[in-house]
């Protein structure tokens, strides 16, 4: 029982800690940007993990290289936005939302259409 008092007071310090407000980068890269970035890292990764994960070669930290050059952005300034984004959890929050929207799109229209249903009706549950 201790113990789950100890992990809920670190818990609380940690939230009440990153409350503070957050200061924006000198090179924040635009949501819009951050999206485009994000998109392609999490659909290369999701194409990897479903065919490569057992090939040795398989090499994440050199896509993203090439994924950031694509974009014309240096991993400094990719850190130091995500850093940014994540800790203002509303614009981290909007920036997903697109990313899960333009992956969807991806899919056939039934199936697209029934995880819109899916949502709508988690939210109705939870209300």
């Amino acid at each position: 029982m201790r113990v789950k008092v100890w992990i809920f007071c670190w818990v609380v310090f940690l939230f009440t800690a990153c409350s503070k407000t957050v200061e924006k980068p000198e090179n924040l890269i635009s949501e819009d940007k951050m999206v485009d970035i994000l998109y392609d890292t999490y659909l290369y990764q999701q194409s990897a993990y479903l065919s490569e994960i057992n090939k040795p070669e398989l090499n994440f930290a050199y896509v993203d290289a090439l994924i950031l050059q694509k974009h014309e952005v240096s991993a400094k300034d990719f850190k130091a936005s995500y850093q940014y984004y994540v800790l203002v959890p509303d614009q981290y929050k909007k920036i997903l939302l697109k990313i899960r929207d333009r992956m969807e799109e991806q899919l056939p229209e039934e199936e697209r259409k029934q995880r819109i249903q899916n949502r709508e009706n988690a939210g109705k549950n939870m209300n």
